[in-house]
């Protein structure tokens, strides 16, 4: 049953993200999705081309789950992603609870093609009894420059 409601979530995701109007041609967007009310911080280590290329986290100010806020994003500028304006970016998730302060889970890398103007949508699913998973949910096409 959970694998059913994640196929259709993630239908619904690229359903809703083709009515969004286009993406920023300066940037590459990955948005976050997260399904778990047991997350309240994603942090994520970057690599470009399997070289480290930054890391950083996202949480609310209302120490609140992240589960289906839909304005969690993370932007990479062509400065960046160290001039290119295209690669092979690989995301490391890691999982923080109510607290913050404890890691719940390291999620295996999810990658993808980092291409300026192009938006991917992670979607983060699972429980501390499943277990979490991380896998991309849909793609919104390149911004014709």
């Amino acid at each position: 049953m959970t694998k059913i409601a994640s196929v259709v979530l993630a239908m619904m995701v690229g359903l809703i993200t083709c009515g969004q109007r286009q993406n920023n041609p300066e940037v590459f967007t990955v948005q976050l999705l997260c399904n778990s009310p047991e997350v309240y911080r994603i942090d994520y280590v970057a690599s470009l081309d399997g070289e480290y290329l930054c890391q950083g986290g996202i949480a609310n100010f209302d120490k609140i789950p992240l589960n289906n806020d839909p304005y969690l994003f993370v932007y990479f500028s062509q400065e960046d992603l160290e001039g290119q304006e295209e690669g092979k970016l690989s995301l490391e998730l890691h999982l923080y609870d109510e607290k913050e302060d404890k890691e719940i889970a390291v999620l295996e890398p999810v990658e993808m093609k980092a291409r300026l103007g192009a938006k991917h949508i992670v979607q983060v699913t699972g429980s501390k009894e499943e277990g979490y998973t991380a896998g991309l949910a849909a793609l919104r096409p390149l911004v014709e420059r």
